[in-house]
This record gives structure tokens, C-alpha cells and sequence, in this order.
């Protein structure tokens, strides 16, 4: 079986290859489960450490061409996971339209001309949804108030009708917001979530550019991996015939129930620094921060128990 990882020297892109490199196995399109032979991580800049044991890939992947030369014949499914985050996206709508959309497109016409149908998970996000309403159900109607969030809902919508063409098994989840996050703030709208955390965990100043009140969605990164992982294995079948697209489980939490929990495993709270900042503010206060997940519940999609567990998580794997 050969698996390829699109952003796969991104955070989550890693994270996922080391774990597919320790189970070994994925099921494949008959519904056996077969041995990983190569992953294939495709991503635009060298990293200084590439994984070993995997197959890297290094290019543009809005270049129409890429996708020809780095998808051969033999592969069996892809994790698309490359994108242009949420703020970046916004502040950049052509480079957001090229790499989130076009790019997309481009992996569905390389994958669509595979001699074997191809499954195909697509990370879309929650950022989808738009002035939600108190609790957002499994048919809530997704209406994005970013470019980030339409580009991703279009991403989406090609998964499913490429599935119904029957040209691929594509299966989209719409991913919580993801905490907590090793290293630096990125360009992310959400980067903040994992900052006021990490940052003050390690005796440095974070700012928080929302009101604390803001209520979030969240999930740790170990559970995310698990359900990319499970949404692979699962049949066809058991996605049904009712969407292609999941809202995964989350957590909800306020970023002052965040603080307090970070007060209690030591966190120095007076290290975060309230700057608030239009531009994320209204990003984030368009994303739900209550999601009834029943249907992801159903399909066996796992959630984390508490936000204490996240940061011990945190604190073993990467301070500790």
C-alpha cells in the first residue's frame, strides 16, 4: 500500500507519518487491512530533519504539473492536508484561492486518473460555518464568513462530487480547532489557542487577541491523528449515503476556563497579555463553539475528556 501525505512536514502532516509508520497498517478500498509498503510526504520547503523511513517529495503544489510527477499509478490513498491557513488565507485571497482550492482540484484530476479508485481524506475545518447558532447540529447549513472557510466548504463540495462520479472515495472531516500545538504562533486565526498555553508553560509572554468569554471548539492533537486515521479505515459503506463531509467531536471551552486550567498545573496566567485584534476576533467569533457531533459519535470518531488532559499532554510529550 502506498500512502501519500500532502503538507506532510506540516505539524499535523508529521504527526500523522510517524504514526502510520508505527501501526504499519491502513484498510484498503476492499476493505482488508493491508501493509503501508511507502508514504509519500509532499510538501513545498525541505525541512533540516526529513523523516525516515518515508518518501519526501518537495515542490509547488498549485502547479498544475506537480501532481503528474508526484502521484504515480501505484498510490492508494492520500491524506490532503496542505493548505494556507485561516488569517494568511484572508490576507492573501489569490495565494488562499491557489493553494486551498486550485490545488485541490488539481490532486482530484491526478487522483481521478489513478487505475485504481484512490480514498481520500480531506482536512476541512470548522471555520466552514459562519454566525452559527447556539449549537450547531449535523445539518446545520455551512455558511463561511472567511476565505479561508469558503475555500475549504468548496474543497468539500469537490470531495463529494468526485465520491458520487465515482472517480474517487473521498471522505472530508471538519477538524477542531487543534490544542495544543508545539513550537511557534503561526498565521493561523486560531494560533492564539495553543500560545496562551504553551508560551506561559514555558515562562514566556503570549497574547490573547479575543475576549476571554470567546467559546472554542477544540480537540488535542493525538485525537485528531486517531481520526484521520479512522475516517481512512472506515468502509464506504459506513459513511453512508448521507454526506461525505463529518463535523468531528470537540471539546467546548472558553479561553478563561483555558487560563484557569492552565493555573492549575503552574502556568504563570499573568505572562498573557490581552491585545485584542479586530481582524481575529471576527474570524473566530464566526466558528462554533458548540457542535453536536452525534453522526461522528456514531461512526466511532473519538474526543478528548477535558481540557486538564490536553495540557498534561502537552506537558509529557513536549516540555516534560
Amino acid at each position: 500500500m502506498k500512502i501519500v501525505i500532502t503538507g506532510g512536514y506540516g505539524f499535523l502532516g508529521q504527526m500523522l507519518a510517524k504514526k502510520l509508520l508505527e501501526i504499519g497498517k491502513l484498510v484498503d478500498r476492499n476493505g482488508d487491512l493491508k501493509t503501508i509498503d511507502n508514504i509519500i510526504l509532499i510538501d513545498q520547503i525541505e525541512p533540516k530533519n526529513p523523516i525516515k523511513g518515508v518518501t519526501s517529495i518537495f515542490g509547488d503544489i498549485s502547479d498544475p504539473q506537480f501532481f503528474d510527477q508526484a502521484i504515480t499509478d501505484d498510490v492508494d490513498g492520500v491524506f490532503h492536508l496542505a493548505a494556507i491557513v485561516s488569517s494568511a488565507a484572508e490576507a492573501d485571497f489569490d495565494l488562499g484561492m491557489k493553494v486551498n482550492l486550485d490545488a485541490t482540484r488539481e490532486l482530484l484530476e491526478r487522483c481521478r486518473k489513478l487505475p485504481n479508485k484512490a480514498k481520500i481524506v480531506f482536512s476541512s475545518s470548522v471555520a466552514v460555518f459562519g454566525n452559527t447558532p447556539p449549537i450547531v447540529e449535523d445539518d446545520t447549513p455551512a455558511l463561511p464568513l472567511s476565505s479561508y472557510g469558503m475555500q475549504k466548504i468548496l474543497g468539500e463540495y469537490l470531495i463529494s462530487e468526485y465520491t458520487r462520479k465515482n472517480y474517487i472515495d473521498g471522505r472530508a472531516v471538519r477538524l477542531p480547532t487543534i490544542a495544543i500545538r508545539p513550537g511557534k504562533p503561526n498565521k493561523a486565526a486560531s494560533s492564539f489557542v495553543s500560545s496562551i498555553i504553551r508560551e506561559p508553560l514555558m515562562g514566556e509572554k503570549a497574547i490573547c487577541p479575543v475576549d476571554r468569554s470567546q467559546s472554542l471548539w477544540i480537540q488535542s492533537p493525538s485525537v485528531i491523528i486517531e481520526n484521520l486515521i479512522h475516517a481512512y479505515n472506515l468502509s464506504h459503506q459506513d459513511w453512508g449515503n448521507e454526506s461525505r463531509v463529518v463535523n468531528l467531536p470537540g471539546l467546548t471551552t472558553t479561553v478563561a476556563e483555558m487560563i484557569s486550567s492552565l493555573q492549575t498545573h503552574d502556568g504563570n496566567t499573568s505572562l498573557i497579555i490581552d491585545q485584542p485584534d479586530e481582524t481575529i476576533s471576527r474570524l473566530v467569533k464566526s466558528w462554533p463553539g458548540v457542535i453536536n457531533a452525534k453522526r461522528a459519535h456514531m461512526m466511532g470518531f473519538k474526543n478528548n475528556d477535558n481540557f486538564d488532559s490536553m495540557i498534561e499532554e502537552f506537558i509529557d510529550q513536549h516540555i516534560s
